[in-house]
């Protein structure tokens, strides 16, 4: 019997829905935590299940996961089982967490940062946040931490990035991760923040003029863009949406989708009910991604030469954007082509 070709290499696990913020941008409306959240013997029965089916990285994510009461408990057991493991938090807890992220093992840590003291501010719905955070990320810079930022660009805070490198640069963070903000959760209730396709081409500009910095913070973007775009901001040529073929996202009560930022709805089973094997080598799930062909494109993404491997780019951005997973307006390539061809 042949191996399956699919493992969740990658995975990002939202330990809680429960937040202490109320992001205007946040994509899956944070705040109270589900009904039903896995409870810490289910929580460690899934980390088993994960290593036994190759694991080897890990984000714990929320909401905000450092309000999780187990989270300093899960992250040991993955360190010791060889996992790389990462946590994202909003800062507000970080700094008094630094000696359990020491004890943990977990050293790898990204803060979210989406503007400049004033923008953040309001973006995050907390009149302190960006204060508190830059403390955090300083003293966990001080004690050993790798902590890098994680930046949700969109129309509040577009005009910011070149003031953010510097700030971010003063605190000697290890990397910036850009992406965009996605079309779902409260980003439906201010639209008028979203950014619009032709603004990408100024993000990627940004990210490939920092890159050229020898020396400088470790800029990057992040999977919602940046797809064959010229110059490249890409180590390595994009090769398509990884959910659901080597990325697995789990929600807090058990959920299993392709990966974290995917709706609801894209639901594939839950581990409650059924072994996490089971729901992830069952060739029925899983479908819009493991069985691709250039013909599903549509829309924007339709007869693109790009389209095998692309294949529409992000599908949390795509299907946000368009209701179609194989429809990316959000693309790189496409606007500089367009403007080729006007040329």
């Amino acid at each position: 019997m042949s191996e399956f070709p699919f493992k969740p290499r990658v995975v990002g696990w939202e330990l809680t829905l429960r937040c202490n913020m109320k992001c205007v941008h946040c994509g899956s409306c944070a705040g109270p935590a589900r009904p039903d959240e896995l409870t810490e013997k289910e929580g460690l029965d899934l980390i088993e299940q994960l290593v036994d089916l190759s694991t080897e990285v890990l984000t714990l994510s929320g909401g905000e996961p450092l309000l999780h009461p187990s989270w300093h408990i899960y992250g040991k057991k993955l360190v010791d089982a060889g996992v790389k493991t990462n946590i994202i938090t909003n800062g507000l807890l970080l700094e008094e967490n630094i000696p359990r992220l020491l004890s943990s093992g977990v050293r790898r840590v990204g803060i979210s940062f989406d503007g400049t003291e004033k923008t953040h501010n309001f973006i995050r719905n907390h009149p302190d946040s960006f204060r508190v955070s830059v403390k955090a990320a300083t003293e966990g810079v001080k004690e050993g931490l790798s902590i890098g930022a994680v930046t949700h660009i969109s129309k509040l805070n577009i005009k910011d990035m070149e003031e953010m490198y510097k700030i971010l640069s003063h605190i000697a963070l290890e990397s910036w991760q850009i992406q965009i903000v996605f079309k779902q959760g409260r980003m439906k209730e201010n639209n008028e923040y979203a950014l619009e396709p032709e603004d990408l081409l100024e993000i990627a500009q940004f990210i490939y003029e920092k890159q050229q910095i020898k020396g400088g913070i470790r800029v990057i973007q992040g999977d919602n863009m940046g797809y064959y775009c010229e110059p490249p901001i890409t180590k390595t040529p994009w090769k398509g949406c990884y959910a659901g073929r080597h990325l697995m996202g789990v929600d807090a009560d058990g959920s299993i989708k392709g990966c974290l930022s995917l709706p609801r709805e894209m639901i594939e089973g839950n581990i409650r009910t059924e072994k996490l094997r089971t729901i992830w080598e069952d060739p029925e799930r899983f479908k819009y991604n493991r069985y691709f062909s250039p013909d599903m494109m549509e829309g924007f993404c339709k007869d693109c030469p790009k389209s095998d491997p692309c294949r529409g780019g992000c599908t949390v951005t795509a299907y946000a954007s368009t209701g179609s997973k194989f429809n990316n307006p959000y693309c790189c390539y496409r606007l500089q082509r367009e403007l080729a061809i006007q040329k």
